[in-house]
């Protein structure tokens, strides 16, 4: 969602804006984005961007090796071609490779990457210290949350018949956004999914958000369970935001599990929306949200029961979440940090 709404606003600023997809799907040829085939596809087509006079704007975090490799050759490349590139370093900590000291191997990478990028942003002020702490200046971090006021727009949208049949039959439904990744904690929520089903034995489950590579995976493990339990999970992919949004709305409860993810976008999104939720404490959980420690079903179980009691026929209240335009602050700093609003210029380019 930020990379669309960041991308729309610098279009209606002037901007030429192009997307290279990295990420799922990346092979796939569209119109809406730039297809990336492989490795050395990526890097021919950065080269000719920054030869274009593209810009570069890389999105990295602390969980991929293979997401830093391909930031720190845009940084590399932006530089060659004297179009030094800005970096959004996502997500909270402790992620796997991330902080770690400077003096290591990992984060002497780090600080290689952060010193090559010409302007650095980062989700909060907690991470921005973090990262200056790899030696970097203060005046080229900054801080903007990604979460937007834009976020909570959206058009009630039909769901699948699988999804309406599973609303009608399970009652409470919880909404867990989640991936088949080790810093999700799937066991760990499965557990308590088993514990909180003894008090609630019509109790449902919605998994989402999986890629569409993750979703075998998944389901291959989802299969293995015994027949009771798999009754109570419906496995889902991506949904777009508008659904995402209604599903979300539709849900008696959220769960989020990973405690990398610093301040969560659907975290904010649920709060604002009136959805009890509880998450793994991290320390950058807003009020309002339960909290458990990531790896202790037992709690994670106690936390939905103790919304079970609250909630159950209380109505739901919206939270008192920020309205800011974030989405403009991003595109401000991205201006700025190139020099294009000094200078005026009538079509600046990213990438």
């Amino acid at each position: 969602m930020e990379t669309k709404l960041v991308v729309d606003q610098l279009r209606r600023n002037g901007c030429l804006c192009e997307v290279l997809k990295i990420n799922e799907n990346r092979k796939v040829r569209s119109a809406e984005y730039v297809d990336v085939q492989g490795g050395l596809d990526y890097l021919q087509k950065i080269v000719r961007f920054a030869t274009r006079g593209y810009r570069f704007h890389m999105h990295v975090n602390g969980e991929s090796p293979k997401g830093y490799i391909l930031a720190f050759l845009a940084l590399l490349v932006g530089r060659i071609a004297c179009r030094p590139a800005l970096l959004t370093f996502h997500g909270g900590f402790p992620q796997t490779y991330f902080p770690r000291s400077r003096f290591t191997l990992i984060g002497f990478a780090f600080k290689m990457l952060f010193h090559f990028a010409h302007g650095i942003r980062c989700d909060s002020t907690e991470i921005k210290r973090t990262i200056e702490g790899y030696g970097i200046g203060p005046a080229k971090v900054t801080a903007i949350s990604a979460f937007s006021s834009q976020y909570l727009n959206f058009s009630q949208s039909e769901l699948a018949g699988e999804v309406e049949e599973f609303l009608a039959h399970h009652h409470p439904v919880f909404f867990c956004y989640v991936s088949f990744r080790p810093e999700y904690r799937l066991e760990v929520l499965r557990e308590a999914m088993k514990l909180f089903r003894i008090s609630f034995p019509r109790a449902g489950f919605i998994w989402l958000g999986f890629p569409d590579k993750e979703i075998p995976l998944a389901g291959d493990w989802v299969h293995s369970w015994p027949q009771e339990e798999q009754n109570s999970l419906l496995l889902l992919g991506n949904l777009d935001h508008d659904r995402f949004l209604t599903l979300l709305q539709r849900c008696f409860a959220c769960v989020r599990t990973p405690a990398c993810d610093g301040v969560s976008a659907s975290v904010l999104e649920a709060l604002a929306m009136g959805v009890p939720i509880v998450a793994s404490e991290n320390g950058r959980r807003p009020p309002g949200v339960l909290t458990y420690p990531q790896d202790d079903a037992a709690e994670l179980c106690s936390k939905l029961l103790e919304i079970g009691k609250q909630y159950e026929h209380a109505p739901r209240v919206p939270g008192d979440i920020t309205s800011d335009d974030n989405v403009q602050r991003i595109v401000d700093w991205l201006l700025s940090e190139s020099g294009f609003v000094a200078r005026q210029s009538s079509s600046p380019k990213y990438a």
